[in-house]
């Protein structure tokens, strides 16, 4: 599995959105100049999330993007699921019911569990971690 700018973009910007979840609705160009995502880019993954019912839209001066839940409640397996599709490891070329086959399921079950147990609100709590080391230099 490779992690793909679309991936990477996808879960920078509901890492965005729950930044501010609780503040406001946040326009697609904020998010953009936020995170530095390409705009066009950011309004298809961001229809994607909006399909896969992670966020939801509101038009108007008032408009912008939301969380349809608690950033504790989106894990990024789930990110991932909604703009790339089943996170799995495993090429067509590869045998199915092979040994090499069985150990890349394994694996990939591995995979998605670590995903599925790190939540938007996990990566939001190490931004607020980072932000409060204080590095002294002598």
């Amino acid at each position: 599995m490779r992690i793909t700018a679309r991936v990477d973009y996808a879960i920078l910007a509901v890492f965005e959105l729950a930044l501010h979840a609780k503040d406001r609705r946040i326009q697609a160009r904020e998010l953009a100049e936020q995170q530095q995502i390409p705009l066009r880019f950011l309004e298809q993954i961001l229809i994607q999330l909006k399909k896969a019912g992670l966020v939801e839209s509101a038009r108007g001066s008032s408009g912008g993007y939301m969380l349809t839940q608690q950033p504790d409640q989106i894990s990024l397996a789930e990110i991932i699921t909604a703009v790339e599709g089943e996170v799995t490891l495993i090429d067509s070329r590869v045998n199915p019911g092979s040994v090499l086959c069985e150990v890349w399921k394994e694996i990939g079950q591995s995979l998605v569990t670590n995903l599925e147990a790190i939540s938007v609100q996990d990566l939001v709590r190490r931004k607020i971690q980072q932000e409060q080391v204080i590095v002294y230099h002598i």
